[in-house]
């Protein structure tokens, strides 16, 4: 499989923001709130990789996960040790951990037979799990009719053009069904220019990711069961 396209901004799978994960971890408990990596082979999902490295330490070696419909395997590498224990041991994994990168994604990078997507939030809410994909825009959620306006301008984004269209967003749409997360879409504002600075005296505006609301995205429609309010609230939707 040829390389990943290089990322353009530090790390496209890194660490999480505060503002969410703090909120969780106090609610929840350190315990319930983890970020898989899907990891990708012959364009089929392969596995879940639950990695700790410099940007994000949240992860640990627990069987407090969601369990793959598919049966597919959790894998968990500490990237900040040495050597990078594969636990449970696997061969075909050890690409990823041979290399003096210091995440899954700089490995990935190269020419390995595996690609990879993340979840960006994922957390235990009592019996079941609930996952997030967090998105920021510039341009003011001044309303629901503004931010459902900008959301059916996502079309234009590079990662929605590719000849299978957004097949990033597809791919995690997979993993969450298979792992059976109650998913969605987040979009906040964030100051023009920086995108990790989140405006959070703004406005947000969520919906359900599944594959449904993407089809109607790329239709030109508005997704389905929608939420609209502000920051404040969103955190405590969380």
């Amino acid at each position: 499989m040829s390389p990943q396209m290089n990322p353009n901004y530090p790390h496209m799978t890194s660490g999480v923001n505060n503002i969410f994960t703090e909120p969780l971890i106090e609610r929840y408990g350190v315990v319930n709130v983890i970020w898989p990596i899907v990891l990708i082979r012959d364009n089929n999902i392969h596995s879940y990789l639950y990695e700790v490295n410099s940007q994000c330490n949240i992860n640990r070696l627990t069987d407090n996960h969601p369990i793959s419909q598919a049966g597919l395997t959790n894998f968990y590498v500490d990237y900040t040790k040495n050597p990078r224990d594969i636990i449970p041991p696997s061969k075909e994994l050890e690409e990823l951990t041979l290399g003096e990168f210091n995440t899954s994604y700089k490995a990935v990078l190269g020419p390995t037979n595996f690609n990879s997507v993340d979840l960006d939030y994922v957390w235990k809410c009592g019996e079941n799990w609930k996952a997030m994909e967090f998105t920021t825009l510039w341009v003011p959620l001044k309303n629901k009719q503004e931010a459902e306006r900008l959301v059916k301008m996502f079309v234009r984004r590079p990662s929605w053009q590719g000849q299978n269209g957004p097949h990033g967003i597809r791919t995690l749409i997979d993993a969450s069904e298979d792992l059976e997360l109650n998913y969605w879409m987040v979009c906040a504002n964030s100051v023009r220019g920086v995108s990790n600075k989140l405006v959070t005296d703004g406005n947000a505006y969520w919906f359900p990711l599944t594959h449904e609301n993407i089809n109607r995205i790329m239709k030109g429609d508005a997704p389905v069961n929608s939420e609209f309010g502000t920051f404040k609230e969103l955190i405590e939707w969380l």
